[in-house]
């Protein structure tokens, strides 16, 4: 009766164990091939990646609202684009190793186009009218922005002191041009002082 056991465990851990491989490769193509679609179509910068990589990340359940929100704010306290949040949620959907996948997928398909465009720029910067595609472009990219501002304003200034830090650091980086990564480390302290639950 124990060989009959240990011969069933070991026919369970051997379906097992491809299973658990074949999800996790699952899972790193998804992370891959799904941020490099947010890097391509990201116009904008990282901001303009926001709203796609929410899409996406929710659509799938790597996180939730509030999880995203967090890897949204992850990428602004710390240094370089806020697009960098791909480590955030490429980690917590697929390890280690769903983390450098997302990071490098979400920034490849600009290092390629840059690389592209160093070499055709010369060419096609006479061509008419290409001035004015790229100002309707960043138009657009504007008004991204404005929604994205407004969709995560919604799930993070949910206080009066919230609210009056978010009015403040307006206030003072259009009136008195606060650098913003005064504005990040400010918010951390006011946040850490008053506003813990």
């Amino acid at each position: 009766m124990d060989n009959l056991k240990i011969i069933t465990n070991e026919k369970e851990s051997e379906t097992t164990a491809p299973t658990v491989v074949a999800r996790m490769m699952h899972i790193w193509w998804q992370l891959l091939s799904s941020f490099f679609l947010v890097g391509l179509l990201g116009f904008g910068g990282g901001f303009g990646m926001i709203p796609l990589m929410k899409n996406i990340t929710l659509g799938n359940h790597w996180l939730t609202a509030s999880q995203f929100t967090q890897a949204i704010a992850m990428g602004q306290i710390t240094p370089g684009p806020v697009a960098i949040s791909a480590t955030f949620i490429g980690d917590r959907a697929g390890g280690f190793v769903g983390a450098v996948l997302a990071t490098i997928a979400i920034f490849l398909p600009s290092i390629l186009l840059v690389i592209l465009l160093t070499h055709v720029y010369h060419h096609i910067r006479n061509i008419p009218g290409l001035q004015a595609v790229l100002s309707a472009t960043l138009a657009g990219v504007v008004g991204l922005i404005a929604a994205v501002t407004l969709t995560l304003g919604r799930s993070v200034i949910i206080t009066p002191l919230a609210a009056v830090v978010a009015g403040v650091t307006i206030f003072g980086v259009l009136k008195w041009k606060w650098p913003y990564w005064a504005v990040i480390v400010t918010s951390a302290i006011v946040g850490a002082l008053l506003l813990r639950p």
